[in-house]
């Protein structure tokens, strides 16, 4: 909103200064979002506690910065999945190289079971990578053995995740 004014004799235009231009992020905003990968159960109270801010203002941040698409969603962290016998998974990652094109139809044969924890299309020569979980070695050469039977399936290459930060 403006309305123009006289000053001196000059037609000048008064506008109410935008604190923010649309979409455009600000240490604030960079703090807000810092804060809740840290923790996305924090409470609007305490988010607007550790910003200076007031709920409201702390509630209508959190909605912009979801609407411009930069906070897609919030959610758990779950420990990884136990071994029947109680013990730790092991986690591998596996390269894989594909005979055929496309590759979707392929990875479709795959994708879905349950010990991938997540699977990567990639470039270069390797077409994908899956990374996954199992309860023992032994499970992970059957897994090995399983992808390696999948048709479209060149090459697997397995790498056993030692540590992770």
């Amino acid at each position: 909103m403006s309305k123009a004014t006289e000053h001196h004799g000059e037609m000048t235009e008064n506008r109410r200064p935008h604190s923010r231009i649309e979409g455009a992020r600000d240490g604030v905003d960079d703090a807000l979002v810092g804060l809740l990968c840290e923790n996305a159960r924090l409470t609007l109270t305490a988010l607007a506690h550790r910003l200076n801010l007031s709920r409201t203002a702390v509630q209508a941040r959190m909605a912009r910065l979801e609407r411009d698409g930069v906070i897609l969603g919030y959610q758990a962290v779950v420990a990884p999945p136990r071994s029947m016998d109680g013990g730790e998974t092991l986690e591998a990652i596996l390269s894989l190289t594909f005979s055929r094109r496309p590759c979707a139809p392929v990875v479709a044969t795959f994708r879905h079971w349950p010990e991938i924890d997540r699977y990567y299309s990639v470039t270069g020569p390797v077409d994908g990578y899956a990374v996954v979980r199992v309860a023992s070695p032994a499970a992970l050469s059957a897994l090995v053995d399983r992808f390696s039977g999948v048709e479209g399936v060149d090459a697997v290459r397995c790498a056993v995740v030692l540590k992770s930060a």
